[in-house]
């Protein structure tokens, strides 16, 4: 019974699929993974948009539903991870379409009473696409990890501030406006090992075509700058989003001279 009611969902999800391909095209799936739970505790972890689009996001939800497995290594610069659920422990179908940019998918599965829920994680080109069920996928996030070399001085009470900022580059009269803020209070470091701290800024903004992006990265006592970050460890400004500039960055702390 639970095959046939398997097979009949999946015929009538075939259906309406074609019956809409002339006016959306199928997204190439070149990844799944599936399963189901019998209670609805980590349900909380899916994503509200329903999308996955850095490796924090995917590592944070592959570790929560699938804690005894490696995280599969996606490159999101050129993928993106969907993830479809349904109520009760239920195999999930998920169905991607696209047009002029806009993917939606469809969302289906068996029909097992209970608690819990099924979900499906499906991987797609990231190639194209501009938004994901209404939501847009170039939201200015700029993602990364703050790493205090061994060598830097301990220090304990500190702020760590970064800020993502945005500006015209054809107004040079005018001063950057300040988008987002990460900041951590009572920030220390041992001086006994690296300090590495992860971090994300922007997650809410979308990027404008015509401005243009940077982060800086201070630590601070009292207000003063003691600490400065730097991408990669090189001085100059961090540039970010636009123009092929990262979305990833790696920034090394030194003492402020």
């Amino acid at each position: 019974m639970h095959d046939h009611r398997l097979a009949m969902k999946l015929a009538l999800v075939l259906i309406a699929i074609a019956t809409t391909s002339h006016a959306e095209d199928k997204v190439q799936i070149t990844g799944s993974w599936s399963g189901k739970f019998r209670e609805n505790t980590l349900e909380k972890h899916a994503p509200q948009k329903g999308f996955i689009s850095t490796p924090n996001d995917w590592k944070a939800l592959w570790q929560s539903w699938r804690p005894q497995q490696a995280v599969p290594k996606i490159d999101f610069d050129q993928e993106l991870v969907l993830v479809g659920i349904v109520q009760g422990p239920n195999t999930v179908f998920l169905f991607p379409l696209i047009k002029d940019g806009k993917l939606s998918f469809a969302t289906g599965g068996t029909k097992v009473g209970g608690p819990g829920f099924g979900y499906k994680l499906v991987k797609i080109p990231r190639a194209g696409i501009q938004s994901i069920q209404g939501h847009p996928l170039n939201a200015a996030s700029v993602q990364g990890m703050v790493q205090i070399p061994q060598a830097v001085a301990a220090f304990d009470q500190h702020q760590l501030e970064i800020k993502l900022w945005e500006y015209d580059p054809f107004l040079a009269d005018v001063g950057a406006k300040l988008v987002d803020t990460f900041r951590l209070e009572k920030y220390a470091h041992s001086g006994d090992e690296t300090t590495k701290t992860s971090f994300q800024v922007g997650a809410k903004h979308t990027p404008q075509p015509n401005r243009r992006y940077y982060i800086t990265v201070f630590i601070l006592k009292d207000g003063k700058r003691t600490h400065i970050g730097e991408r990669d460890g090189k001085s100059g400004l961090c540039n970010v989003l636009s123009d092929g500039k990262p979305t990833q960055v790696n920034m090394i702390i030194r003492s402020v001279r």
